[in-house]
């Protein structure tokens, strides 16, 4: 068996509940397989690939449905909107899908609020992206609006002439073979691809032109 561990933001002790997939019989027999402090839920996780993909002959399976949602849940970061469009690519009754997208939300391995936080850090700090790219990478994901107003909220502009011109500092460093009107051009579609405005472009090249001399 495939030993896969619980995602790590759920704590084992506080989800106890049954998984639907797994059987009162089944869970009997296989009870000497489940790892001690383990939840039943989890034992969907302890599945060979190929039966998670199993497909029965008479349709879909959605307990092997629900097994193969939760190992890619374990494998990234989804929101609500991504796994109803997974779920619906599969052909899963409407009824069925919600069940399951209620249930991981319950169990936690679904959280909107706390993916729009962590998107936000991760795009911000890591890749330097601005405000306005942020919101709009979050609304392809299908995060709601007040999610994505709650998240961005600690970025002010402040903090975005601040890392604007941290990686304008850096960029400028590669230029050191061109002239300044040259470097400056580069800077400008560099800051304005990643979403910053014109004034915070504009004050971050000048500053970033200034280290070079």
């Amino acid at each position: 068996m495939t030993n896969v561990t619980f995602l790590p933001w759920v704590d084992p002790e506080q989800n106890q509940p049954v998984a639907s997939s797994v059987t009162a019989g089944e869970a009997t027999a296989n009870s000497h397989d489940i790892p001690e402090g383990v939840s039943r839920l989890s034992t969907v996780l302890f599945t060979d690939a190929e039966e998670i993909e199993e497909v029965s002959a008479a349709g879909l399976d959605l307990d092997a449905l629900e097994q193969s949602l939760l190992r890619k849940l374990n494998s990234q970061d989804l929101s609500v909107f991504e796994v109803q469009q997974w779920l619906a690519s599969k052909d899963a009754p409407e009824a069925d899908a919600a069940e399951l997208v209620a249930k991981c939300e319950r169990l936690n391995y679904l959280n909107d609020e706390r993916l729009a936080y962590e998107l936000v850090s991760r795009l911000s700090e890591r890749k330097g992206k601005s405000k306005s790219v942020i919101i709009r990478e979050l609304r392809q994901r299908g995060i709601s609006t007040a999610l994505i107003s709650a998240a961005v909220e600690s970025i002010n502009d402040d903090d975005e002439l601040h890392k604007a011109t941290e990686l304008a500092v850096q960029r400028v460093r590669q230029f050191s073979r061109l002239d300044d009107v040259t470097a400056e051009r580069r800077l400008v579609g560099f800051l304005s691809r990643r979403g910053y405005s014109g004034d915070i472009v504009r004050a971050a090249c000048k500053e970033a032109l200034s280290s070079r001399s």
